[in-house]
């Protein structure tokens, strides 16, 4: 076979390759722009129910071990504000320095107790225009993963740190649910790993995306 026939041969692999490669890098351009689309819906998400989760422990005094009391709270109950009148005195009465508690007692200072929708209270205009409203806040879909019809992993108890009984909570997804429906194979992603807030190990309401 001469030089030429060769050369023929060759270049409708090359060009077969060449397509080959191109599509290759197009699709992980592609696959990374939808990915990171994708872990920033969710950190939207798993914020947001971290707030959800910090005003239901004011009110319990523990965080919510499952979505059908996390989500009832916050459909259902109320938070509560107290409203103080005056102000204790800076200075001495009697040669001493009263305390709130004393002031109260003494009528220098009152407080009202109201009680306010949780939704109205916890998911406020404030808290709605400060988050990332690329994603539409929907207080009925909180607890499902975006693009899936499954929910996030949920779990609270109490450890033991230094001596001390804290409250710990840990909301989840693995990569696997929060790239559903995308060609997540093989990709530099861990899909058993798990994109999260809060930790059961550790006194923590951060991330795991780095913040």
């Amino acid at each position: 076979m001469n030089a030429k026939k060769i050369t023929l041969i060759l270049i409708p692999i090359n060009i077969i390759l060449a397509f080959l490669v191109y599509n290759s890098i197009d699709s992980e351009v592609e696959f990374n722009l939808q990915a990171k689309e994708r872990i920033a819906e969710n950190v939207q998400k798993l914020k947001d129910l971290r707030t959800l989760q910090i005003a239901f422990k004011r009110e319990n005094d523990v965080f919510a071990d499952n979505f059908t009391t996390l989500l009832d709270f916050i459909q259902n109950d109320s938070t509560t504000i107290i409203k103080s009148v005056g102000e204790t005195p800076d200075s001495l009465i009697n040669g001493l320095q009263i305390t709130d508690a004393q002031a109260l007692e003494m009528g220098l200072i009152s407080r009202d107790t109201f009680y306010v929708s949780a939704k109205e209270s916890v998911f406020n205009e404030d808290y709605l225009s400060s988050r990332d409203n690329n994603y539409p806040f929907n207080v009925n879909q909180l607890s499902l993963i975006p693009n899936t019809n499954s929910e996030y992993n949920i779990s609270a108890d109490v450890i033991e740190k230094g001596k001390v009984s804290v409250q710990v909570f840990e909301i989840s997804a693995a990569y696997r649910d929060v790239f559903s429906g995308l060609d997540a194979e093989n990709k530099k992603y861990d899909l058993n790993s798990l994109l999260k807030v809060g930790s059961m190990t550790e006194a923590s309401l951060n991330g795991n995306w780095g913040e």
